[in-house]
């Protein structure tokens, strides 16, 4: 899947995969260079009929039936999204999607929760996998193992008349599929929009002092007593480091060390918390050690995004998520920006975190409502909607093939300005010398572990700041996460 990939992404001159036609107008990916905003369906290629489905009714593509995604976009993506239903309506007429924003992510995850008491929870909806594993514990999300290879409707199958443009479950990129390791085994969400940390620094800055990009911890730690002790570190507020994520600081030094974090599945009498152990406190007894000597800030410690330190050059290190690319880019040009790899432990078994919104679907559906989400689903991630939803949102495609896409690298192939940061990040992503596509992971995902990550972002400042020693940080921690679980 990596060779793939990188194989995909170099070769952008081929072609992207083209689409047939819906029954009542062509799919929107044989035309990439077009916006998803068309003319919507008219009322005449509706069908009057509105009776609902009965719970056992097979989907009918001639029936009407109601769909409802809940999300987290804001205004502008959600209109992106209604022009995605639009021209889906095209090929699937009698399928009436209502989407609706419910704020942030955890403002889908607590009104999902509510739901789920009421009886009044979507069709489908954005999450992470620490959600999905909430639901699987109320027994509310759908198992979706036998649509994936299904000879009618899975993925890269399609009716005749009725195609989507989805390439097969192998088109996806593997990376963003390991997450889903749930305490049940099944496939209970899918990827949407993908994430992953970068290593932002000030390139001009770097040159003109011919201080080398650190590739390791220590390495970095080394640049910082350096920068420190130039004249550029002697500047009031001067941080040669900013992290924007304190969960993700902790969480990648615990998979990049082999420290033992958390586990979805736990031994008999064990429990699903192991961070409460010597590695991970001496961790962080060693990043106390660097702080107190002015190395580094976090969002958490200074209360803000740590890339608005950077693009004001108090700090000439950034890291923080690619799908933020466009805010480590100061908005006058002052400085040239460089990308590199998050620093690893170990060079030759790299690690960096992968994020973003997934999708899953609900058990309290009809099958023809589940059956028209799934169809829904495999439109909004075909090779050219995930090639066009990426160069909107500024998250990475999850279709290798929508890399090579025309929709993708025409975006991609910008020079100037923020966009051409988010082209130099995405670029290198994908590059099979960065190794990313190899090193992606995520954290299990069991009940309790939304809550885990929540004390992994309070423990750290904590502990910084001088609020907690560390002990009593993790212990602390620890019982959170009990008593929430």
């Amino acid at each position: 899947m990596s060779k793939k990939f990188n194989l995909v992404f170099a070769l952008s001159a081929l072609t992207a995969l083209s689409a047939c036609g819906g029954p009542v107008a062509s799919n929107p990916a044989s035309t990439p260079a077009s916006n998803p905003a068309s003319t919507p369906a008219s009322n005449s290629e509706k069908s009057a009929e509105t009776s609902a489905p009965a719970a056992d009714e097979e989907f009918d593509p001639s029936k009407p039936v109601t769909i409802s995604f809940w999300h987290s976009m804001g205004k502008g993506l959600e209109e992106e999204l209604k022009a995605f239903i639009t021209r889906f309506n095209r090929i699937y007429p009698n399928i009436t999607i209502e989407e609706s924003p419910q704020g942030g992510y955890d403002d889908v995850l607590k009104n999902v929760k509510n739901g789920i008491a009421t009886g009044a929870i979507p069709t489908m909806a954005y999450c992470y996998e620490d959600h999905v594993a909430t639901y699987l514990d109320k027994g509310a999300v759908l198992d979706m193992s036998s649509y994936i290879n299904d000879a009618k409707y899975g993925f890269g199958h399609n009716p005749e008349g009725y195609d989507l443009g989805d390439g097969d479950y192998s088109d996806f990129v593997e990376g963003y599929l390991s997450g889903d390791d749930y305490s049940v085994d099944g496939y209970y969400s899918f990827p949407y929009s993908k994430s992953t940390e970068l290593m932002f620094y000030n390139k001009t800055k770097f040159d003109a002092n011919g201080w080398t990009v650190p590739r390791t911890w220590d390495e970095l730690w080394e640049l910082c007593g350096t920068m420190k002790s130039s004249a550029l570190g002697q500047a009031e507020g001067f941080i040669p480091v900013g992290y924007d994520s304190d969960a993700n600081w902790l969480i990648s030094n615990f998979e990049q060390m082999g420290i033992p974090y958390t586990t979805a599945k736990p031994a008999a009498g064990g429990s699903n918390f192991l961070f409460n152990n010597a590695q991970a406190k001496a961790l962080v007894s060693k990043l106390k050690t660097q702080y107190d000597k002015g190395y580094f800030t976090t969002q958490g410690i200074s209360g803000g995004y740590t890339s608005n330190l950077f693009v004001k050059e108090s700090c000439m290190i950034s890291i923080g998520s690619s799908g933020g690319t466009s805010h480590q880019y100061p908005s006058g040009g002052e400085f040239e920006v460089g990308v590199a790899s998050v620093p690893q432990a170990d060079l030759n078994a790299k690690k960096v975190i992968s994020q973003g919104p997934s999708i899953c679907f609900f058990n309290r559906a009809t099958k023809a409502q589940t059956t028209a989400a799934w169809l829904f689903y495999k439109f909004i991630t075909n090779t050219t909607n995930s090639a066009y939803w990426a160069t909107k949102s500024g998250y990475n495609p999850v279709r290798v093939t929508s890399y090579s896409d025309d929709v993708y690298t025409s975006t991609m192939n910008a020079t100037e300005g923020s966009d051409g940061l988010i082209a130099q990040a995405t670029a290198f992503i994908a590059s099979e010398a960065s190794g990313y596509t190899d090193a992606f992971f995520t954290s299990p995902a069991f009940k309790g572990s939304a809550t885990a990550r929540n004390q992994m972002d309070d423990l750290l400042p904590a502990v910084m700041l001088g609020e907690k020693t560390v002990d009593k940080a993790f212990d602390d921690a620890l019982q959170e996460c009990i008593f929430q679980a």
